[in-house]
């Protein structure tokens, strides 16, 4: 039983990622922490509250899905080691192999892909946040020593997806 956490800067591809890997993974469970947040009504203009709901219904449903048994991909840019703690706590109460992956590129890298997909004219994420989430992802790479580092530079979708599966293979 794993738990795996996907983590890493906006536009990275945590979520592609996350959810070739889960494909590949019968009876895995993926827990989309953006998509929990879509899921709460006015999430914009309840800002506060809606982080709290959001964390809370993640936490819990990592905690269901260990408490049976099944594999947990947490997919989600966390910058808070309180958060991850938080993860790991109830991960090694299941006795969960836990897996922190934070993929990685040079902010450049980051910004151009973000540029690439485009900015909605009243989305959430700016290029201003864009580079300032990088920049809080840049610091807390540094913290988490049980993190494992992929830079995706010079990978597609395939080489990262396959770098991820030998990670949690040897985990």
């Amino acid at each position: 039983m794993k738990l795996i956490i996907i983590n890493g800067p906006c536009g990275i591809g945590k979520s592609t990622t996350a959810k070739n890997l889960h494909e590949r993974m019968p009876l895995s469970y993926l827990v989309d922490v953006d998509a929990i947040g879509r899921n709460i009504s006015h999430y914009r203009e309840y800002s506060e509250e809606r982080w709290e709901l959001r964390e809370a219904v993640a936490f819990a449903t990592v905690d269901a899905v260990l408490s049976v048994g099944r594999n947990v991909i947490v997919e989600k840019m966390i910058f808070g080691e309180d958060v991850l703690d938080r993860y790991r706590e109830i991960g090694e109460r299941y006795g969960a192999d836990i897996v922190e992956i934070i993929l990685w590129a040079s902010k450049e890298f980051v910004m151009r892909r973000a540029d690439d997909r485009g900015w909605r004219e009243d989305g959430l994420l700016t290029p201003e946040k864009c580079e300032d989430f990088w920049e809080k992802m840049d610091e807390l790479k540094h913290k988490r020593s049980d993190a494992v580092i992929v830079d995706v530079t010079y990978m597609d979708q395939n080489d990262v997806l396959a770098a991820v599966k030998k990670i949690v293979a040897g985990s």
